[in-house]
């Protein structure tokens, strides 16, 4: 189980590459879990006369006692609004909590440009949370300025984080808490991120020494993660061509050089997940976006084909343990943030896509053997569906977005470690 936020698969910045849109909202969605104690959530469907939703989520924090808040996007007037709202029982309620004037305009000027920013919710307890992302610098600008705003109250009120002195710029793309501090992944420059640093309980940003994170030279937009487990973490940044720059944290407290469990075989940028601060899975596709792999690499690592790696040592090594079939065709595990997910070791949550006809369809695959078996846990409701994230806040709470339409999104919620999943009743 691990605590990890990823920014979503959008630009945030004028001269970042293009995203590969997979949802036509007009923001991108993102999810961030922020996790607590393995707390099981009983779930109760939604009566069959609850009204439908009338909006789409975009990004959504959850704890593993069930508390969660939602961003969601609406049409208001001739325009996207975007609300947040706050369940106490794992998504069967929920209630809306209002936010200031100034921070509803930053999302509302986030909307209706190119290259699409994104906005995403994180809470690290109950009281401390942050919304953060981009939004455009002026209007008709086609720039972007990094937002992040804090609450010490669990959303009730909200102020600015003092950012200008740290200096992110253009965008933040990561936000999560380890051991008293909050970190953030944004942009330092047109070319390159950096680290900072806060105490959970007030905000005064430092910026953290890290190895260099660069920018992708093309692909699709660039996206950051971050995961901690004990006194342990790790970071990424990259797009779909691989990871950029990448570091771990060490128990001095430094963050170091690190390469990611997938560098070796193609680079994808492929997050893992972290049982203890020294066991750590990930799935890596041999060859990656470019097709390149390691001289050395051992010859049953097909190209194209998908494995479950595992590191017993923090990280510094990983090894294939066994690759992914899920019955249909071993390639084209899709890169989704958040996935692999695993709630508890030989648990592993995949999202595949199923093609029929003109059509394809993303299906959630688990296993709870290690990868011998898998199955179908979730297939979507309408053709031309996708995954959009999934993740766990304890070995039994789980949430994840879903695409349904080119302009709607759904939230679902699994209790049972991801073997079912339900529908949220937002």
């Amino acid at each position: 189980m691990s605590s990890r936020t990823l920014g979503a698969r959008t630009s945030t910045h004028v001269r970042a590459p293009a995203a590969i849109v997979r949802i036509a909202v007009a923001v991108a969605v993102a999810v961030a879990v922020a996790v607590a104690t393995n707390a099981t959530m009983a779930w109760r469907a939604p009566s069959a006369s609850a009204a439908a939703p009338v909006s789409s989520p975009l990004s959504v924090s959850l704890l593993a006692s069930g508390e969660g808040w939602l961003l969601s996007a609406y049409r208001c007037a001739t325009q996207t609004c975007t609300r947040l709202e706050r369940t106490t029982d794992a998504g069967r309620t929920w209630t809306t909590l209002r936010l200031p004037t100034p921070l509803q305009r930053l999302m509302r000027a986030s909307h209706g440009y190119y290259p699409t920013p994104q906005m995403s919710v994180y809470f690290a307890t109950g009281s401390d949370g942050w919304i953060y992302g981009s939004t455009s610098a002026a209007p008709g600008s086609g720039t972007t300025t990094a937002v992040l705003w804090a609450t010490r109250d669990g959303g009730r009120t909200w102020s600015a984080a003092p950012i200008a002195s740290p200096a992110m710029k253009f965008g933040v793309l990561a936000v999560s808490a380890s051991r008293g501090y909050v970190y953030a992944i944004a942009w330092i420059s047109d070319q390159g991120f950096g680290l900072w640093r806060s105490p959970l309980a007030h905000e005064d940003w430092r910026r953290v020494s890290t190895p260099r994170l660069e920018m992708a030279a093309g692909g699709t937009s660039m996206e950051g993660a971050l995961v901690f487990k004990g006194a342990s973490g790790w970071l990424m940044v990259g797009n779909d061509r691989g990871v950029t720059g990448s570091a771990r944290l060490t128990g001095t407290g430094r963050w170091v050089a690190w390469r990611g469990p997938c560098a070796t075989v193609g680079g994808d940028f492929d997050v893992p997940v972290a049982y203890s601060p020294t066991s750590l899975l990930d799935v890596c596709t041999i060859g990656g976006f470019g097709g390149d792999v390691t001289p050395g690499t051992p010859r049953r690592l097909t190209m194209a084909t998908s494995w479950i790696f595992t590191s017993h040592d923090g990280g510094l090594a990983f090894t294939p343990t066994r690759q992914i079939d899920v019955g249909i065709a071993t390639m084209w595990i899709a890169q989704v943030p958040g996935l692999p997910a695993s709630p508890t070791p030989g648990v592993v949550l995949v999202a595949k896509p199923i093609n029929q006809g003109s059509t394809s369809m993303e299906h959630l695959f688990a296993t709870r053997d290690g990868g011998r078996t898998w199955t179908s846990v979730y297939s979507p409701p309408s053709a031309s569906s996708a995954i959009l994230f999934v993740t766990f806040a304890s070995s039994h709470l789980g949430a994840a977005i879903v695409q349904i339409t080119p302009a709607r999104s759904l939230l679902i919620v699994s209790s049972d470690g991801g073997r079912t999943w339900h529908r949220a009743n937002t």
